[in-house]
């Protein structure tokens, strides 16, 4: 009795002390930091909202992890089991550096190289304490000993997972009721295999993820940031070669099936950049909480869907767990039903790969040359002597990046328009004195990946604006 009360404890402090470094990091830290970060064309949000959520998921742990070990339970031992374990050592120094990068890369916002780098170099740090993946069960083959490749495929896993939780941080309570739902099966296992001491610190995790999501989810006043992905990406990451090391045979399928959503993700993200050209870690708006919006969803029903989603294969790695035999068939099962879910949301990676591969020198066309007319766009307006050409040739670089309407204004009348009107698209506006250009973009139609897309738009459109000043007579 009294290690259920230790446990259910841990997270109802985890809980509760998250839930107060939120409301710190909103009134007290969020302002100070908040002005340092720009805001991005994929932001969701009109209004900012603070994007420093790691600091209550990191330190909410943290705090947490100390308070548990203060607690009068006889059954707090468990707690200092953990000390003597080298992994532990290893969740908690990896989670630091995981959190600092992310931190960072909030602020002054890294470069994707630096920030891979220093996730591999975590991810070497986890092996160095312990958190390798030596065997592997294959279904319906035989049991692989890694050897050699043991290293890099740690190293591959950590940092896959820390990334795919990242890259599906895009709509509110998304990660974080994702990452409740692969700790939640977690603890489950580590329940049935008597892992008290590990169950303790998962339980723990939990209730300072959820004290957040209570902030986070729809409408969220705060974003967990890079910060909070990254460590809770790195933490899912090592429990899950945690946990499947206190049992031999279960570093099998029961990790791929428990992230299925975040991982299922990141790998169509990175085929689909692939196919267009573009670097894997270029930012885009085509994740399936894009696609299920495109598709009618509310943002809350497209999170709640996939939530549901991930509960589901989290069933399915349970089962799989409880009944070893037919971890191939659900494995199998789990497949089927991925599938038919690209599939439903109409990714052509899935339904047309053949056209996705045609497809690619097409994308890469585009990329570059909207890359050079972004550099040379001054020279290009400086050949349009007139406001009727100017116009025509903004129209042609916008439609380019898949805007489907423009609107421009002179003091609030409209000069030009085209397209239709579409509320359900995105709105982006720029001003120059007294010109103003309103442009409408879907999203999740995108053309080019959104980091040349935000340069190109920002770039040309105060350019075109500029240009019209110049240009502008008595009779505009």
């Amino acid at each position: 009795m009294n290690e259920w009360k230790l446990l259910i404890s841990g997270g109802m402090i985890g809980l509760f002390v998250s839930s107060v470094l939120v409301m710190i990091v909103l009134y007290r830290l969020s302002p100070l930091l908040q002005s340092r970060r720009k805001r991005s064309l994929r932001d969701q949000h009109s209004e900012p909202v603070s994007r420093f959520g790691g600091v209550a998921l990191f330190w909410g742990f943290a705090v947490a992890l100390l308070l548990v070990w203060l607690l009068p339970f006889e059954q707090r031992g468990l707690g200092f089991q953990l000390l003597s374990e080298n992994r532990f050592a290893g969740l908690c120094l990896g989670g630091l550096l995981a959190w600092s990068i992310g931190f960072c890369d909030d602020i002054f916002q890294l470069r994707a190289r630096w920030k891979l780098a220093g996730q591999i170099g975590i991810a070497l740090l986890a092996i160095g304490f312990g958190f390798e993946i030596k065997i592997v069960q294959i279904p319906f083959l035989q049991t692989v000993n890694l050897g050699f490749w043991a290293w890099p495929l740690t190293v591959l896993w950590i940092v896959g997972v820390m990334n795919a939780v990242n890259l599906i941080d895009g709509l509110d309570g998304l990660a974080s009721g994702l990452t409740i739902v692969a700790l939640s099966c977690m603890a489950v296992i580590c329940w049935w295999m008597n892992q008290l001491p590990l169950l303790l610190l998962i339980m723990i995790l939990i209730g300072v993820t959820l004290g957040f999501w209570s902030f986070n989810r729809p409408p969220a006043t705060i974003f967990m940031g890079d910060s909070g992905s990254l460590f809770l990406g790195y933490t899912v990451a090592v429990f899950s070669i945690w946990i499947p090391g206190t049992q031999a045979g279960t570093q099998s399928i029961l990790p791929l099936l428990i992230l299925t959503v975040p991982i299922l993700d990141t790998i169509v993200a990175v085929f689909r950049r692939l196919l267009k050209g573009i670097p894997f870690y270029s930012a885009d708006n085509d994740h399936l909480h894009h696609r299920l919006i495109s598709k009618g969803f509310s943002p809350p029903l497209a999170m709640a869907f996939l939530v549901l989603t991930a509960m589901l294969f989290g069933g399915l790695a349970l089962m799989a767990f409880s009944l070893s035999h037919l971890q191939g068939y659900v494995f199998l099962a789990a497949i089927i039903l991925a599938y038919l879910l690209l599939y439903w949301l109409e990714y052509d990676v899935i339904r047309k790969p053949l056209n996705s591969l045609w497809g690619q020198g097409e994308h890469r066309k585009n990329r570059n040359l909207m890359l050079a007319l972004c550099e040379k766009i001054d020279d290009y307006f400086a050949k349009d002597t007139d406001q009727e050409s100017i116009i025509r040739s903004y129209h042609f670089l916008t439609e380019m990046a898949g805007v489907s309407r423009i609107e421009l204004r002179k003091k609030d009348l409209v000069v030009w328009q085209s397209g239709p009107e579409n509320h359900s698209h995105r709105m982006l506006m720029f001003q120059h004195e007294k010109w103003e250009v309103r442009m409408n973009l879907p999203e999740s139609s995108w053309k080019i990946d959104s980091d040349v897309k935000g340069n190109l738009l920002e770039r040309v459109s105060l350019a075109f604006l500029f240009r019209l000043k110049q240009l502008e007579s008595p009779s505009v």
